[in-house]
């Protein structure tokens, strides 16, 4: 699990244990990444793949996650299951999937749209995006059962060949390296590792299978600053201070600032999100989209925002703050850059990614800061509450004729009244 989440700090410790010992680097052949290449030369002395396998090897990612949709909603692909594309095939099942919900929260919005006479179509297409979603769900298990199989086989070959015994010296020597020289690190993946054992059927039998899982979960969480599913009420020590310092210091803005709060509603199975916004001038906002994620609805939800009030006020510098450590990441590193692909990584549809690029061109007069969420912030509140109407609204949980009604209820318990920036987006 270390080697996995850490892998640059442990791969350093290696060295260095290779190198005390007067071995060159890579002498314990176990590889973590390209496993499948090798033990396909290894087993079977070839080392070209047959064409259809290249293919799937060679393409760039956008092509193989569209060759998994097709493997779902089409025909069933019996080349991703080769060793050489097995562990491409489980790190990408989970785009896959993200798109597979893309499809029904298309669907789903179009069926909403609908009158109830002419529904019979779109509800028929949003049965077969459930469907199609469905059969992605299992191909992704079945991907990452294939992955972990074909790693323990592996690790099994090389632990009883001729070298397995200087394998596993080093790689002890070096995990022990590890630990002293990233005590922090080595105590999160102690602690993750207990927590896990403690309800873990397997855990008599050292969880054989589990490592691998808590590695991708442990690593994600500490490239982010925050779980992808819900970041929204960690631990305030969990959350990056450098966020929680500059929300503290608003002080330092200057007068004719606009600022205001941007939540977002993601749902389960559909990639339908609702967002909302509230400013301190009095105006508020809604609409949906589609996202992958809640930190990728949170980015729309602060893009909207901030464009909606850079459009009303032409001068004034604009704050949106949000209470997603990821998104507002994801955001500042946008608007440092200058350039929208830095946030590729969260924005992954087309509607977040056209939202960064028309607001990166307005990058010297926007900020975004870190807010801790449900604490009783008034701005937070309202953005919340704007949020969830607009997901109910576009699931077609509130009915046509009373959705004008539904949101004047809501802004008004909120001490609020529909103003020139009250409209949905």
């Amino acid at each position: 699990m270390a080697r996995a989440a850490f892998r640059q700090a442990y791969d350093e410790s290696l060295r260095q244990e290779l190198q005390g010992r007067g071995l060159p680097d890579g002498t314990p052949q176990a590889p973590e990444g390209d496993l499948a290449r090798w033990a396909w030369e290894r087993e079977t002395g070839v080392r070209q793949f047959p064409a259809r396998v290249r293919e799937l090897c060679d393409c760039d990612d956008e092509a193989f996650v569209g060759a998994l949709l097709l493997d779902a909603r089409e025909e069933e692909n019996p080349h991703l299951q080769h060793e050489a594309v097995v562990e491409r095939w489980a790190r990408h099942t989970r785009t896959a999937l993200a798109w597979g919900r893309y499809a029904i929260g298309q669907a789903e919005r179009e069926a909403a749209a609908c009158a109830p006479a002419v529904r019979r179509a779109p509800l028929e297409a949003l049965d077969d995006a459930y469907q199609d979603a469905a059969v992605l769900a299992a191909r992704c298990r079945e991907a990452q059962l294939r992955a972990t199989a074909l790693h323990d086989r592996m690790q099994a070959a090389l632990a009883a060949g001729p070298g397995g015994q200087l394998v596993g010296e080093c790689r002890a020597a070096a995990l022990a390296r590890f630990a002293e020289a990233q005590p922090e690190a080595w105590h999160r993946v102690r602690e993750v590792t207990t927590r896990h054992r403690a309800e873990c059927p397997e855990q008599t039998e050292g969880c054989p299978h589990c490592h691998r899982a808590l590695a991708a979960v442990l690593a994600d969480s500490l490239h982010d600053g925050t779980d992808e599913d819900d970041d929204a009420g960690r631990p305030e020590e969990d959350v990056d201070v450098t966020y929680g310092d500059r929300y503290a210091l608003l002080t330092d803005l200057p007068d004719s600032a606009v600022v205001a709060v941007a939540d977002a509603a993601a749902g389960d199975d559909s990639a339908l999100c609702g967002f909302g916004w509230a400013a301190e001038d009095g105006a508020t906002g809604h609409g949906y989209s589609l996202a992958s994620s809640s930190g990728e609805a949170e980015v729309i939800g602060i893009c909207a925002a901030a464009l909606s009030l850079l459009d009303h006020y032409k001068d004034a510098p604009v704050v949106v703050l949000c209470d997603s450590v990821q998104a507002v990441k994801a955001v500042d590193a946008a608007l440092g850059a200058g350039d929208a692909e830095t946030a590729r990584r969260v924005c992954v549809f087309p509607e977040s990614r056209e939202l960064m690029h028309r607001l990166v061109r307005h990058r010297h007069r926007v900020q975004v800061r870190w807010l801790k969420g449900h604490v009783g912030h008034e701005l937070n509140e309202a953005a919340d509450a704007l949020a969830r109407f607009a997901l109910r609204r576009v699931t077609g949980r509130i009915p046509s004729g009373a959705v004008r009604r539904e949101e004047t209820r809501i802004l008004r318990s909120l001490g609020r009244e529909p103003g020139p920036l009250s409209v949905a987006a």
